[in-house]
């Protein structure tokens, strides 16, 4: 269900709260004062037969009395005046045949109690109020009035009041209907069909029609206005930055390739060396071991042959001295080189790891290129 129906429905629904609780209160009042005027017209009539009761007209009088008040009282059901002598005895009534009657117990009460009692039966008000004659004689006056006619009116009032109340409420639910789709629900769909454009990647969206209003729809127009152009700016600056990082990089992966082929030739080189280095040492052992051997058959000779031999085995003593140089140097640089191997394949292996991860990026920036490309268009 849409917004702007919500809202109408939400309407109605206060309306008809309102127009209901209006006619209750006004049936309520109007009922009220219809019985309390009633009750007012009947004590007017107790009190005109009161004062004709303290002027000491005769009982015989009171029936012609109170057949003038019924002609002039439409309303009036029954008018009965009782008597207390002994017994509560009907002396004249509206009703000839009810002239002799027993007083009602509740005439009894409120002569006893000297009280006024009200009671209401449908659409027939009763009154009985204790009364004083002359020389103290105690009346009762018994009164019943109809409130029909009055009720009848009210009712009719009523149902005019609600029939100009749906009239009223089916022009405000159409008002209503009216102001929240052209004023509320028009301009909410314009915006969620932008939403939805942007959404699809279009960030071009027309909301000029509701950005004119200076109402909070106004202001959340232009604000969306200026969120998309925003947007629109920032992912073609991101395409930009990811065509940048795309091309560095291809180009860190190449210089990775390379910087990975050299060190792998130096590496490649440097253990050339090293098994080149290792031979060498190795031969130099072994000259030396014969030079010493060598040596040792030499001490061993007769003395004639030391004092021919002498210049020989100086000369053997000194090419095996620069035989150990060569074989501490050699020693010291196949240590360098060992050294040298393990630092280029070290440095090797970071290449790799960090070509890899160019790798890795270089397809995330395209991947993020395409994405924002597909974006703009």
């Amino acid at each position: 269900m849409s917004l702007f129906r919500k809202l109408v429905i939400l309407f109605s629904v206060v309306i008809l709260v309102i127009l209901s609780a209006t006619l209750t209160i006004v049936y309520v009042e109007s009922r009220r004062t219809i019985v309390q005027l009633s009750k007012e017209k009947a004590v007017s009539m107790i009190q005109t037969i009161d004062s004709a009761l303290l002027s000491d007209v005769p009982d015989y009088q009171f029936e012609s009395v109170l057949l003038n008040l019924k002609k002039q009282e439409p309303d009036l059901i029954s008018f009965d005046i009782y008597k207390l002598n002994d017994f509560l005895y009907d002396i004249a009534s509206t009703n000839p045949h009810r002239i002799g009657t027993q007083a009602s117990p509740s005439s009894t009460i409120a002569l006893g109690e000297h009280k006024v009692l009200t009671m209401l039966d449908g659409t027939t008000i009763n009154l009985i109020v204790p009364l004083t004659g002359y020389g103290g004689m105690p009346y009762s006056a018994d009164v019943k009035l109809s409130i029909a006619g009055d009720l009848r009116s009210n009712h009719i009032l009523l149902s005019e009041i609600l029939y100009i109340g749906l009239c009223a409420l089916a022009l405000a639910l159409l008002s209503a209907w009216l102001f929240t789709r052209e004023v509320l629900s028009k301009p909410l769909q314009a915006m969620m069909s932008a939403v939805n454009e942007v959404a699809t990647g279009n960030f071009v969206v027309n909301l000029r029609k509701s950005s004119r209003r200076s109402d909070e729809l106004g202001s959340l127009a232009r604000s969306f206005e200026r969120m998309t152009s925003g947007l629109q700016q920032l992912i073609t600056r991101m395409a930009q930055t990811a065509e940048e990082l795309h091309t560095d990089f291809e180009q860190l992966v190449e210089s990775g390739d390379f910087t990975a082929h050299g060190a792998l030739h130096m590496a490649d080189v440097i253990q050339h060396l090293n098994e080149s280095i290792s031979s060498q040492f190795s031969k130099l052992q072994e000259l030396g071991g014969k030079m010493s051997w060598h040596l040792q058959a030499t001490a061993e000779m007769t003395s004639f042959a030391q004092t021919a031999d002498a210049d020989d085995e100086s000369d053997l003593r000194q090419w095996l001295v620069t035989i150990e140089g060569l074989m501490d140097e050699a020693a010291q640089v196949h240590r360098h080189l060992q050294g040298l191997a393990s630092t280029a394949n070290g440095q090797l292996g970071a290449i790799r790891h960090i070509n890899r991860t160019a790798g890795r990026l270089s397809e995330m920036a395209s991947e993020l290129r395409t994405l924002l490309l597909t974006l703009e268009v």
